[in-house]
């Protein structure tokens, strides 16, 4: 029997853009009342506003974004997610001041062949290896997957994106997966309850798994 392929995340996010600069200090206030405790941490554009257990609370006040952030778990961001809908509520914040809101996700994922191997041995349609390789002078081979809804628009408020590769440092090992979805609230809310599920059967299909 095979070992079964393990999805584990890196990174997760998730973000909204206002069309107007939130009111920081009530903001603060109100993340404080719930429970986290305030920092003030500036890394380049982002400051890092609160945490509470594996989850970071960020803003970006050039996007006019505010973002929560874990390392470790879906749940623990859908929770705190929950969290800042319940303040948004508390605040009196308009909906349509909420413009675009976005997962990102940094994921690994065990492999049951080798990732590298795999994707190289994948077949792009119309002879375009072949194209590019006579260009290049060499055999080209793919080492990995971009790919997007077919009327996919990257400057649309819906919007995905899913990267696969070889986790390079363990590339006989390991895949690193990284997804990018934007639509209404509730539809990234439902979606980042089930992608750690779909990347699974994602490269469950890939290796032939399932």
């Amino acid at each position: 029997m095979s070992t079964p392929i393990v999805v584990e995340p890196l990174e997760l996010t998730f973000s909204t853009i206002w069309l107007l600069q939130p009111e920081y200090s009530s903001f603060r206030r109100a993340l404080e009342s719930k429970g986290y405790t305030l920092r003030d941490e500036v890394r380049g554009s982002v400051v890092k506003i609160a945490t509470k257990g594996s989850i970071e609370v960020f803003a970006n006040v050039e996007r006019r974004t505010v973002g929560i952030r874990s390392e470790t778990s879906t749940k623990d961001l859908l929770v705190a997610h929950e969290d800042l809908e319940h303040i948004y509520r508390e605040l009196g914040v308009e909906k349509s001041n909420l413009m675009i809101h976005e997962f990102i996700g940094r994921f690994s994922a065990t492999s049951t062949r080798s990732p590298i191997e795999m994707i190289k041995s994948l077949k792009l349609e119309q002879n375009i290896l072949e194209k590019i390789g006579s260009i290049m002078d060499t055999k080209i081979a793919p080492i990995g997957l971009d790919l997007t809804a077919k009327d996919g628009d990257p400057t649309s408020s819906d919007w995905l994106h899913l990267n696969i590769d070889p986790l390079y440092v363990s590339a006989n090992k390991k895949y690193l997966l990284r997804v990018v979805y934007r639509g209404e609230p509730e539809e990234v809310v439902k979606f980042i309850k089930t992608i750690e599920r779909r990347l699974k059967k994602i490269i469950e299909k890939l290796e032939g798994v399932s």
